[in-house]
């Protein structure tokens, strides 16, 4: 799963360039999704509507379904981590397209800069992935630049990458180490925490979690 965030000034263009990006991925057959970042928040819940009655009255969350789509709002816990929402969001995707959160950590970016729009590049080198941009090469830039019509090129460069920031999880078998490859490691995270999150007194989004199953341990006595 490759997870990436383009990020920039509003009015940078960075709707246009994602929404190029997402139609390359899909001409190339792959499984893309995106992520809006919204940085003052949002709400699908209009006011008097039963799903708005359904958050007023407490509900952690709430769903909407219809015979196309369905979407889910609940509340967000333990912080905004970008990545690891993208993937418990959406596990099965090859790329995870992301508009905004240039202060996600651990996530590689795409900064996008215009003409009219003053700003220079502010993402730290080792999360800044390229630069797209209508007016020439940042200089003091050594990541690489592309122009706004080149998403066939960035696609290939976000391809080119290595699997996105994904969560450390280790797999241990009577004593054996077992490497897990990416899809596995999804399939793992989201079932887990799908699981503990439902459990009351853990948030949405916890950091670490410990599992271990003994089956020689002494069954636990009737009582």
């Amino acid at each position: 799963m490759r997870i990436v965030a383009v990020v920039g000034l509003s009015e940078s263009g960075k709707t246009r360039l994602l929404a190029g990006l997402i139609a390359e991925c899909k001409r190339r057959g792959l499984r893309t999704f995106a992520v809006k970042h919204c940085a003052h928040g949002f709400s699908l819940d209009l006011e008097g509507k039963d799903t708005w009655a359904y958050r007023q009255a407490g509900a952690d969350g709430v769903a909407m379904v219809s015979p196309q789509d369905w979407a889910v709002v609940r509340k967000l816990t333990g912080g905004d981590d970008l990545a690891a929402l993208a993937a418990r969001a959406f596990p099965d995707a090859d790329v995870v397209l992301i508009e905004g959160g240039k202060h996600a950590r651990g996530v590689r970016k795409v900064e996008v800069l215009r003409s009219g729009v003053p700003g220079m590049v502010q993402t730290p080198p080792e999360e800044l992935l390229a630069v797209v941009t209508d007016r020439g090469a940042p200089p003091g830039t050594a990541a690489p630049v592309f122009a706004p019509s080149q998403a066939f090129e960035l696609c290939d460069l976000i391809l080119s990458g290595g699997e996105g920031i994904m969560p450390e999880i280790k797999l241990e078998i009577d004593g054996k180490d077992i490497p897990l490859n990416p899809f596995v490691r999804t399939f793992i995270e989201n079932t887990v925490l799908g699981m503990v999150t439902s459990l009351t007194g853990v948030g949405a989004a916890p950091k670490r979690v410990v599992l271990e199953i003994d089956r020689d341990a002494p069954a636990a006595e009737s009582r």
